[in-house]
């Protein structure tokens, strides 16, 4: 009978484990050997924000000309970067780095160690292609408005010659809100202002100006303004966006816009029924339109009060 032997098993080495941030420095570091130069990407900016001097963003890419989102990417602008951006952009009139504008950014593709966080660190911008992207953008937003004939809709509506109830979007508490309605308060009517607040610039503006659109649509008043205080050209885009536009050429009433900018028509400016340069001169027109009125009526009773009676046959 044979007897069975029995040896020891080969001891098993045990493989490598990595904490999170070795395997994180790991692929970082395969990454950097793999893509080391800068790349250039093209993208539309959201979520702007600035933090400890460091300036961070999404870049997003939209399907087609809708707004559905179909990539996005994690973009740092460290503090040591951001002076030279900043000198590129004043050199092109027009240029900005802001929410919803389309950029197009140079940068290092970067993984953080402590969190895995893949992103582009920002080291250059095309000034140039940013603006003719606004340029081709606004361009695009108007011919599709006018082949659909929503481009005059708006501005064929009828203005009410008494337009006392008024609906307002803007930041309430802002510069605009507060230099609109004095305005309105200097003169001697009853005005009643439906205020609907909402931020009218920063990411997510055009969605926020479209819902309070849709919010005073439901209410009974004579006229809509669209306020903004001052900005810069980046400040604007919500207000050339096709969202924006169309909510505007839907609107019952008519819409007036004041969007404090000097030299630029908005694509939201041209479909609209008027636009002014400022909150306070839209206040200023409609506080006209009333005083017209009122002078009217008051010739038409000097007429009556002077007239010669006149005996009538019975």
């Amino acid at each position: 009978m044979e007897q069975a032997s029995f040896g020891f098993a080969e001891e098993v080495e045990e493989e490598t484990t990595y904490s999170v941030v070795q395997l994180n420095s790991l692929v970082s570091e395969a990454l950097r050997r793999a893509q080391p130069d800068e790349v250039w990407v093209k993208g539309e900016v959201q979520n702007l924000r600035t933090r400890n001097g460091h300036t961070y963003f999404k870049l997003v890419e939209k399907a087609g000309q809708g707004d559905r989102i179909q990539g996005r990417l994690d973009v740092a602008l460290f503090k040591d970067d951001a002076p030279k951006i900043r000198r590129a952009l004043a050199e092109v009139p027009g240029a900005a780095l802001g929410d919803d504008v389309e950029v197009r950014i140079k940068g290092r593709v970067r993984i953080y160690p402590p969190t895995g966080q893949y992103q582009l660190v920002m080291s250059g911008i095309d000034p140039v292609f940013t603006v003719g992207r606004l340029a081709a953008n606004r361009d695009r937003v108007l011919r599709t408005l006018e082949a659909e004939g929503l481009l005059g809709a708006n501005a064929r509506l009828d203005l009410a010659p008494v337009p006392l109830r008024v609906g307002l979007v803007t930041s309430q508490g802002s510069a605009a809100y507060h230099d609109f309605v004095d305005e309105l308060l200097r003169s001697p009517y009853a005005w009643r202002v439906g205020v609907v607040d909402v931020a009218v610039q920063s990411a997510g503006a055009a969605q926020r100006i479209k819902w309070a659109l849709g919010q005073l649509a439901q209410l009974d008043v004579d006229v809509v303004v669209i306020a903004r205080g001052g900005g810069s050209r980046a400040d604007l885009a919500p207000f050339d966006t096709e969202l924006v536009a169309r909510a505007i050429a839907a609107m019952d009433v008519p819409v007036i816009t004041g969007v404090a900018h000097e030299i630029d028509r908005s694509v939201a400016d041209e479909v609209a029924w008027s636009a002014c340069k400022t909150p306070t001169a839209c206040a200023q027109m409609l506080v006209g339109r009333v005083d017209t009125f009122v002078g009217a009526l008051d010739q038409a009773s000097q007429r009556v009060a002077v007239q010669e009676p006149t005996a009538v046959p019975v």
